[in-house]
């Protein structure tokens, strides 16, 4: 079958590239949603300390522990998201490029 010089598209891997590039998005806004959650609570609450009582220490420290924890899921997940992003784009471009075929080389003389 003769190959036109018209650029050659892959349907199924655009769909698929643009579909690895939007959950890579998808996940990006989910962290940015978790981190705006977490960032918007007050430190108080956070750490669990109250108003007028003492400050338990093994109480704030594990509440700390946690919250750092959670901030370097967040820092993955957000790399995940960012990388996912990525391969989706380089799909998508991928299965758009097309190969323009060269005519036969023919031997000087």
């Amino acid at each position: 079958m003769p190959r036109s010089d018209r650029a050659h598209r892959d349907v199924l891997g655009t769909f698929v590239g643009l579909l690895t590039f939007l959950g890579g998005v998808a996940l990006m806004v989910v962290v940015f949603g978790l981190a705006y959650q977490m960032f918007t609570m007050p430190p108080a609450e956070t750490l669990g300390v109250q108003k007028g009582k003492a400050i338990d220490v093994s109480v704030a420290g594990a509440n700390l522990t946690g919250v750092v924890i959670r901030i370097l899921l967040l820092v993955a997940m957000g790399l995940m998201g960012s990388l996912i992003a990525n391969r989706g784009i380089g799909l998508y471009a991928g299965a758009r490029h097309h190969v323009v075929p060269h005519p036969p080389e023919t031997p000087s003389t």
